[in-house]
């Protein structure tokens, strides 16, 4: 027992300082729990990217929460930017067309969806379907490299390599206003092209339309919806300027991640104005996504609903971060 009694007291003694006050987590997995800041979090994911929606026309001079977003986007080293439409607004000064001209990262590596605010800009009105295209030339996409334009003029493909992993984006024309807003034809090429990717283990699904309603996954027929249930790993929304996630009651916590992008700056409901980062982490493999608050004096991590989880050929849920330390910025009115 004596002998017993002492090794007790020599393996307390040469536990590692901490030990116990960290999650565990299986071999070989690494854990958000340990994650207490957003520069940790850039360290431990393969590449990160960022998706923005609903500024209507505002850029960096223009909005000091857009200037933040710039700012941390480039701190945090996204990839690429997928925007969710409503880029543009016929109602206001719009400095966005000239800032993704001007700015050589933006004018590469920014991936614009046309909505209804782009019809109206760049067209008759907001139902004038399709006239919105014309920021996809603004944003440098023709003869981009792993680009494919629908003849349409309003929807695209674009194959993305980033750090040994492809990303597939499916950018598909549902604006929120006119008679039949979201076609059947764009319905089924989505389906076709999601079901003809060959999506091996380092190949990331992602469709994004800007919706009339928040959401769009009901709006395809059973068949379709399969598809892309089974194939896709973040579908994305806007139009409704609110953060949120979707589930799909028949596979609840299965498919895609659904959210809704919100809005940089003219967010409702509560939401503050910000921006979507999804960093992308391995073992296992998954996408931790968060929706920044650009109210923010500096980066932190989202928290509660803000941030989530979706392992890859898995299920989605909360994403918890460590404790936030003490010195966590407090809000901070746009200026």
């Amino acid at each position: 027992m004596r002998r017993a009694g002492t090794m007790l007291l020599l393996l307390v003694v040469l536990a590692p300082a901490g030990a116990g006050c960290r999650s565990s987590a299986p071999a070989g997995e690494t854990p958000l729990r340990d994650v207490a800041s957003p520069e940790e979090l850039d360290r431990l994911a393969v590449f990160s990217l960022a998706v923005m929606s609903d500024n209507k026309g505002d850029g960096p001079q223009a909005d000091a929460r857009f200037a933040r977003m710039v700012r941390w986007i480039a701190d945090a080293g996204d990839r690429f930017v997928i925007g969710l439409g409503d880029h543009v607004c016929a109602s206001r000064a719009n400095e966005f067309p000239g800032f993704i001209r001007a700015d050589p990262w933006w004018r590469t590596h920014f991936y614009p969806n046309v909505a209804d605010g782009e019809n109206e800009f760049y067209g008759r009105d907001q139902g004038d379907w399709g006239a919105g295209g014309k920021i996809i030339a603004a944003a440098g996409l023709p003869g981009r490299k792993g680009v494919r334009i629908r003849d349409n003029g309003a929807e695209y493909t674009a194959a993305i390599k980033a750090d040994g992993y492809r990303v597939h984006l499916v950018q598909l024309h549902y604006p929120d206003t006119g008679s039949a807003p979201f076609r059947d034809d764009s319905k089924r090429y989505l389906a076709d092209t999601v079901g003809a990717i060959e999506k091996g283990p380092k190949d990331i699904i992602i469709a994004a339309a800007h919706s009339r309603w928040g959401f769009w996954i009901d709006e395809l027929s059973p068949e379709q919806r399969k598809v892309v249930m089974s194939k896709c790993d973040l579908l994305l929304s806007a139009t409704t300027h609110v953060f949120m996630r979707k589930t799909v009651a028949a596979h609840g916590d299965g498919g895609p991640l659904i959210i809704n992008t919100g809005s940089v700056t003219f967010p409702r409901g509560g939401c503050p104005g910000g921006y979507v980062q999804v960093h992308v982490v391995e073992r296992p493999l998954r996408l931790v996504v968060q929706y920044v608050d650009l109210m923010r004096p500096k980066r932190e991590l989202a928290r509660g609903k803000y941030a989530l989880v979706k392992v890859i050929g898995g299920k989605s849920g909360p994403a918890t971060f460590a404790a936030p330390p003490s010195d966590a910025g407090t809000a901070e009115p746009a200026k």
